[in-house]
């Protein structure tokens, strides 16, 4: 029972914090910040938050940085929307899955594969 609600209060997590980078910040670097994942400790104390970026181009370690710095702002926003009696300490990490997909997927695409293979010509 245990497991159904800590699977619970990770997904209200994920989806508090998405709302949050979403409306009431205003930093730039957060722009295209996607919220992947939410890991909590056994005691929900500490939480890491995976996130995506949309934009290639963007600099992980400034964003990650930023995040970390806004954490305190992001846990006061979420202690005011979460009923539990206690908040988590968000670390925030980057998660490149998506990046690493999207890479296999390109080099899978230019795999060029033959549907029959090819006999050799039998010598006489």
């Amino acid at each position: 029972m245990a497991n159904v609600n800590t699977n619970r209060k990770k997904e209200l997590i994920k989806i508090k914090l998405s709302t949050i980078l979403q409306k009431s910040t205003n930093n730039p670097k957060f722009l295209g910040v996607t919220i992947v994942d939410v890991n909590l400790s056994p005691d929900s104390a500490a939480a890491l938050v995976r996130y995506s970026v949309f934009n290639p181009k963007a600099e992980m370690e400034v964003i990650t940085k930023a995040l970390n710095d806004a954490s305190g702002f992001f846990q006061a926003k979420l202690a005011k929307t979460l009923t539990s009696r206690n908040t988590p300490r968000l670390k925030f990490i980057f998660d490149g899955g998506f990046d690493h997909a999207d890479r296999i997927s390109q080099l899978l695409g230019q795999i060029d594969i033959k549907d029959e293979p090819e006999e050799e010509p039998e010598e006489m």
